[in-house]
């Protein structure tokens, strides 16, 4: 019995003196731990829970255990972008003051307020231009109206491109190649070949832009030998961007709403009107130094006056209009008859008959009397 118990105690002792090191099974290789800085190893990090118990253990002192330097996580050239953008982004967070009872749940005991007025409460909203974000109550984001595809909306209407991306003549961003070539082709060697009716971008020589022949001032070529015009411009017959007038006959819209008239016309109002250097006397100027008469006139020999026609001849006046007579000085138009003027005596002519302006001759058994220029005639 006596050596039974020494025997045992010996066959357990190893175990013993094992049991007090953390062990683990072996591996091919040497055990590489990637620590930061440190140079010291922690035991607790390795245990043998994960291995199956029939692999033989050993001390972890019987490992080769080498210490290397962290390396920097790598972060995309997007993620990166993203993050140093936003970083620099305004929260677009604005203040304003409300009633602080439209705040207060119970209107029987409303708090004193922290805006310029003790009834006023000072509140956090969303600036002009951006809108609250769906997840974050308390953060504000940029509003862009085209949702800014392939890039970031830094500020109201502000999209930056990401990485890979470059703005079009469109102001879109759009890919580049190797993804993407707008209008054109990606070619091995990374460079872009652009499609018929397109050429290559001048400046970023990376996406293709629609070629007008004719050039596009004042617009922007949208289609291959398609403009389209700026406001205040309109598309001419020849496929060009010219400057718009409501009105310009007889000259040219060098600007928007400026006409200028054409040689022999001049500006009267918001037309061009001919002129006539001779003038045009009883007509219309219809051309530069061209006399046009209405129905019942006719043109002199000096191509500036328009002479008119009576049917009838004027008696003691003068033709003045299609068929209209007007009266020497001293004459009056007859009420019956409209090519006769008769003499106009502005006293009078009684018992006598004015034969000619301010003259009377009297009637049989009548005779003038009284002083010369104021005689009347009396009888006999």
């Amino acid at each position: 019995m006596k050596y039974s118990c020494v025997l045992l105690a010996l066959a357990i002792l190893p175990y013993l003196v094992l049991a007090q090191i953390k062990t683990r099974p072996p591996i091919s290789g040497n055990l590489v731990q990637i620590i930061n800085n440190t140079s010291s190893y922690h035991s607790s990090n390795v245990t043998n829970s994960s291995y199956p118990s029939s692999y033989p253990a050993l001390p972890a002192v019987n490992y080769n255990i080498r210490v290397v330097p962290s390396k920097p996580i790598f972060i995309d050239e997007t993620a990166e972008f993203l993050n140093t953008t936003r970083s620099k982004m305004a929260s677009g967070v604005c203040f304003t003051e409300v009633p602080t009872a439209t705040l207060a749940k119970n209107l029987n005991a409303v708090p004193s307020g922290n805006g310029s007025t003790p009834t006023m409460s000072r509140i956090q909203i969303c600036c002009e231009g951006y809108e609250r974000n769906p997840h974050i109550f308390r953060k504000c984001d940029p509003i862009c109206k085209d949702d800014c595809p392939n890039g970031i909306c830094t500020a109201p209407n502000t999209c930056v491109c990401l990485p890979g991306n470059v703005r079009d003549y469109e102001d879109n961003c759009v890919p580049i190649c190797p993804i993407g070539c707008r209008n054109g082709n990606c070619q091995p060697d990374g460079t872009c070949v652009c499609k018929p009716g397109f050429i290559l971008d001048p400046v970023t020589k990376m996406f293709c832009k629609p070629h007008c022949s004719k050039g596009c001032d004042f617009g922007t070529c949208i289609a291959p030998e398609t403009c389209r015009c700026m406001p205040k411009y309109e598309l001419s017959s020849f496929g060009t961007c010219q400057p718009k007038c409501e009105s310009c006959e007889h000259g040219k819209c060098t600007a928007p709403g400026l006409c200028s008239c054409d040689r022999g016309y001049i500006r009267k109002g918001d037309v061009c009107e001919p002129i006539c250097t001779k003038g045009c006397v009883k007509g219309t100027c219809t051309a530069p130094d061209t006399c046009t008469c209405k129905p019942g006139f006719a043109l002199d020999n000096t191509g500036a006056n328009c002479i008119p026609h009576c049917d009838k001849p004027c008696l003691n006046g003068f033709c003045d209009g299609h068929n209209v007579c007007s009266c020497n000085y001293g004459y009056i138009l007859d009420e019956t008859q409209p090519n006769v003027c008769k003499a106009h005596c502005p006293a009078g002519c009684p018992n006598g008959y004015c034969t000619s302006p301010n003259f009377c001759i009297c009637k049989p058994g009548y005779m003038k009397s009284g002083v010369k220029g104021r005689q009347t005639c009396v009888p006999f």
